[in-house]
């Protein structure tokens, strides 16, 4: 940095001196590449006029601002009005110029664009180096000091720093810097770093006050959890060169802030500075009282710029007296305000780390006790799976040894030639007990199928009207004969009005539910006991209760009462018998007709199980597709070919329930055979028939009259993407997987038919199931 380039002249002139200035001026700036900025030049300029005077008048022209390649000139005059006195101001340091301009602005109110065109073009053109100024600077000086008569009120102000006290001042500038870079390094504490920044800072300046006022600090004060926490502006950190100075710290002037409307542009670009606040006219009314309130007699603002977003401001203050701002104190306070914004930023950045960490480990835990969690669910299930598959062990083995043992002792009689034969009535005794013990097996084995299917989705509702008092008749009717045998009283109170007997609902389902609730009763209900089963309508859904006697339930044990592999003490089981499905089957088949099942019990008194079960719809085609005439009866006939017993069993049986008329076939031979008797809508080909047989049936749609109205639909138990898109380049139109339940069944179906929904569940996604 030379020694003049923060050069400011200031000094009280006659007029011819300022004249000879000013030509001085012009003539430099008529030579060539130099360039010539008045305040009616600018003016223009903003305005977007190219057409700027270049004749500049000297009588009215306040400033004069050269630009050459090599340094820059700013001449500037204030009227004195005795004698046709001026007070000119001479610079030729960027920063000085820059500050000076916007001292101007403010001080004639210029317009947004005259103050956005000096900010963005007009600075940007100033030469950061003074140094080649020097000779122009010298014929300046001989100018004035050719002025031999200085009014006594106004005296020559040279701000010319000597080399070593410029020397001296940037090694403490540096100091203080340094410090900051260090802190920011360390992670100190961003309080911390600010604090000692401005504590520093306000030392060196030898100001009285220097505050740190911040933006939008979030508010303290406990708000909602689903509202954005209240911000204010105010002072957070604060320096004093000594407690005779009053605090500003916290303080707010959201007022001022508010009724100054252009504060915040002010703050973005290059801050405010006051030389003397009682003589200056860019202060509003309110933001002079609050300069009385606070004792400010000269002030410097600059911005705090984090990310092109302004954060806050560095306000310096002088209390007792006015102070003439040495650009090299604004150009510090400039650099305290960057190295502060790194700090922030780095801050911030640090803050936003630390939350991302927290978060991430957070997640880690929620995750590892998710595994944690599903550990003991998987140890759970299969110590559950272990008891229950221990249980039926023991229900299987029972009746099996009773029908192995007495048959052999059957055989052995019948084959043994022995002296005295079996009694027919020992044999027929035997024989109903092998019956006997036949039917309880095949009762296991269905409620365990039936659990798996209801389980899997594999059931679908036959709705039809059904009589509620008839239902619960045939129940009590069924079971009545147990009772007896176990001298158990089981009753039925039947409160319906007679309008309400009719309901819709699957009647072999409801009889099941009724069943297992009722045999569940009986079962844990001692000799002597009561069994009551009531029934009820409430508005457009039907109530079941039965309530009995028995030995009841522990609450502790209530929760498991309806889960899966889940037995109410193995003690009670060996003592009652049973699978212990009876009510976990119960509770799908409820959900099933989307009711609910509800229960109260308390041990030694009984249980009562409360099943509410809406009304269905009727299942049944649109009525616009049962008046179809009968030469289009093909678009609801189905070919299967598959030789799957199982799947082609099960998907006849949902398909004819939604009255389409499937016909299942073993071979792909016989399928062509077939289809131009048949004219199917769809085609479903399981895709262990051979390709040849399947690219036959392909062959053999194309040469039908109607090919376009038949869909293929490939059937299998898992697709590979890649073979999946081969076969549909190759004319397959969908696919079915053996694993669907009935309700994605129909809906596929439906969806290549014509979009007819026939089922009243929503479809479930299955694209995971594809490999």
């Amino acid at each position: 940095m030379s020694s003049h380039s923060s050069l400011l002249l200031k000094k009280v002139v006659n007029h011819q001196v300022w004249l000879n200035i000013a030509k001085l001026c012009l003539a430099i700036a008529a030579e060539d590449e130099n360039l010539l900025f008045t305040e009616h030049t600018l003016l223009k300029l903003a305005n977007n006029d190219q057409k700027a005077d270049s004749n500049q008048k000297l009588a009215t022209e306040k400033f004069f601002l050269v630009i050459t390649p090599k340094f820059n000139i700013f001449l500037n005059r204030e009227n004195i009005a005795e004698n046709q006195k001026h007070q000119i101001t001479v610079a030729f340091e960027r920063a000085t110029i820059a500050r000076e301009l916007t001292r101007l602005g403010y001080q004639n109110k210029w317009s947004i664009a005259v103050t956005k065109y000096l900010k963005t073009n007009l600075i940007a053109q100033l030469n950061e180096n003074s140094d080649s100024g020097t000779e122009f600077m010298l014929r300046v000086i001989k100018l004035l000091l050719e002025d031999t008569k200085p009014t006594q009120d106004h005296h020559s102000i040279y701000s010319i720093p000597p080399m070593e006290k410029l020397r001296q001042y940037q090694v403490e500038q540096e100091r203080i810097f340094e410090r900051i870079k260090i802190q920011i390094g360390q992670n100190s504490n961003l309080s911390e770093i600010i604090q000692t920044a401005i504590n520093h800072s306000c030392s060196f300046l030898e100001l009285d006050r220097l505050l740190i006022y911040q933006l939008n600090v979030p508010s303290e004060a406990e708000v909602d959890d689903f509202k954005p926490a209240p911000t204010s502006n105010t002072i957070t950190y604060e320096a004093k060169s000594s407690d005779r100075i009053a605090s500003a710290l916290y303080f707010r002037d959201e007022d001022c802030w508010q009724k100054n409307l252009q504060s915040r542009d002010e703050h973005q670009g290059l801050g405010l500075i006051i030389d003397d606040v009682a003589k200056s006219s860019q202060l509003n009314p309110c933001v002079q009282t609050l300069m009385a309130k606070l004792e400010v007699k000269a002030k410097a603002i600059v911005p705090i710029n984090v990310q092109g977003k302004l954060w806050g401001l560095i306000i310096a203050h002088q209390c007792f007296k006015p102070r003439q701002w040495d650009s090299q104190d604004l150009q510090f306070l400039r650099y305290l305000a960057e190295y502060l914004a790194i700090a922030i930023f780095h801050n911030q950045s640090y803050q936003q780390l630390q939350q991302q960490k927290q978060l991430l480990e957070k997640q880690v835990q929620i995750q590892a006790q998710q595994l944690k969690d599903a550990l003991i669910a998987a140890e759970a299930a299969s110590k559950s799976k272990h008891d229950f598959l221990g249980s039926m062990s023991h229900e299987l083995r029972t009746p099996l040894t009773c029908v192995i043992g007495l048959s052999s002792t059957l055989l052995q009689w019948s084959s043994a030639k022995k002296s005295i034969a079996l009694p027919p009535e020992k044999q027929q005794e035997y024989l109903h007990l092998i019956q006997q013990s036949g039917k309880h097996l095949l009762t296991l084995i269905n409620n365990i199928l039936e659990f798996s299917d209801v389980d899997s989705g594999k059931h679908l509702l036959d709705v039809q009207q059904i009589s509620l008092s008839k239902v619960v008749s045939q129940s009590i009717e069924l079971l009545q004969e147990t009772a007896l045998t176990k001298q158990i009283a089981l009753s039925c109170q039947i409160k319906l009005q007679p309008e309400q007997d009719y309901f819709l609902a699957d009647e072999v389902r409801l009889k099941e539910i009724i069943f297992h609730l009722l045999s569940n009763g009986i079962k844990f209900t001692p000799e002597g006991g009561k069994v009551t089963l009531r029934i009820w309508r409430e508005k457009r859904r039907v109530v079941f209760q039965v309530e009995d006697t028995g030995i009841g339930i522990a609450a502790e044990e209530v929760p498991t009462l309806f889960e899966k592999f889940r037995q109410i003490e193995n003690f009670r089981q060996r003592t009652h018998g049973g699978t212990g499905l009876g009510l976990a089957l119960t509770k799908k088949l409820v959900e099933l007709h989307g009711g609910t099942i509800e229960v109260e019990s308390a041990l030694e008194k009984g249980s009562m199980f409360t099943v509410y079960l809406p009304e269905k719809t009727a299942l049944r085609l649109d009525s616009n597709l049962k008046s179809v005439s009968s030469s289009q009866t093909f678009a609801q006939t189905i070919i299967l070919v598959t030789e799957d017993e199982e799947s082609a069993a099960f998907i006849c049986q949902v398909l004819n329930t939604v009255e389409y008329h499937v016909v299942w076939l073993m071979n792909s031979a016989m399928a062509i055979e077939q289809i131009e008797l048949l004219q199917p809508r769809i085609i479903i080909v399981d895709c262990d028939c051979l390709a040849a047989g399947i690219k036959n049936i392909v062959n053999a749609i194309e040469r039908l009259p109607l090919a376009n109205k038949v869909d293929l639909v490939l059937l299998s138990d898992r697709f590979n993407h890649n073979k999946l898109q081969k076969f549909f380049e190759s004319g397959i139109d969908d696919y079915l997987l053996k694993s669907m339940n009935s309700s994605q069944i129909i809906d596929k179906v439906n969806s290549l038919i014509g979009g007819v929904n026939y089922t009243e569940t929503t479809t479930n996604d299955w694209s995971d199931q594809l490999g």
